[in-house]
């Protein structure tokens, strides 16, 4: 087994054996967990497989059983965490109104320049119902966008969330490109990127025929 890094160092027989007597403790197991990545980071050691992932476990657990008497959007880790999460849903809802709206630019633009320029009617209405649809402005069109998700909020409120993320991707302490992959935000009983739900109120200039 290699160092994790240049500091820590391999355990040596003695070390193993040490913590094998946490390992095989089953009374007090999460205290045991606790005691020996203790001693691996007082003895400067890299802590074996099976003590990283009981570890792991272990905080998971600890974060899905925090108690707190505090309300609101901090009121715990996982409650911070998670209205973090959908922030993030409503800031790439309001990239995804942009671009939808880029789109219609681009498009009203090729028609000007072609006006002869032959036009299916199906994509003729698809057109006019997207801008109709643009009318009610970015942060109302991000809303509609999530209507029927676990991150919808009013217009008002996807502005204030998009202003968080924005004050927020200008922070260096924040991990903004930081991935939480499905299986881990599972463990901790939130909804994975595959799992989100379908919007109610999609924008109804894609299902057209």
């Amino acid at each position: 087994m290699t160092a994790c890094s240049e500091t820590d160092r391999a355990p040596s027989e003695f070390d193993l054996r040490e913590l094998d007597k946490f390992r095989r403790l089953t009374e007090h197991k999460e205290i045991a967990t606790a005691c020996a990545m203790y001693y691996c980071a007082i003895q400067q050691i890299c802590p074996p497989e099976w003590l990283v992932a009981a570890s792991a476990s272990l905080m998971i657990e600890l974060l899905k059983r925090e108690k707190t008497t505090r309300r609101g959007r901090n009121a715990s880790y996982l409650a911070r965490f998670r209205n973090e999460h959908w922030d993030s849903e409503r800031w790439n809802a309001v990239q995804d109104v942009r671009r939808i709206r880029e789109m219609a630019k681009s498009d009203d633009a090729v028609l000007k320049a072609y006006p002869n320029r032959g036009m299916s009617e199906v994509w003729k209405r698809r057109h006019k119902n997207r801008k109709q649809w643009l009318k009610a402005g970015t942060m109302e069109s991000a809303a509609k966008l999530l209507e029927g998700r676990d991150a919808h909020l009013t217009g008002y409120g996807i502005r204030a969330a998009y202003r968080r993320v924005e004050t927020a991707r200008k922070d260096p302490s924040n991990a903004i490109g930081a991935w939480f992959d499905d299986a881990f935000l599972k463990k901790l009983g939130l909804q994975g990127v595959h799992d989100r739900k379908r919007g109610t109120k999609l924008p109804y200039f894609f299902d057209l025929p």
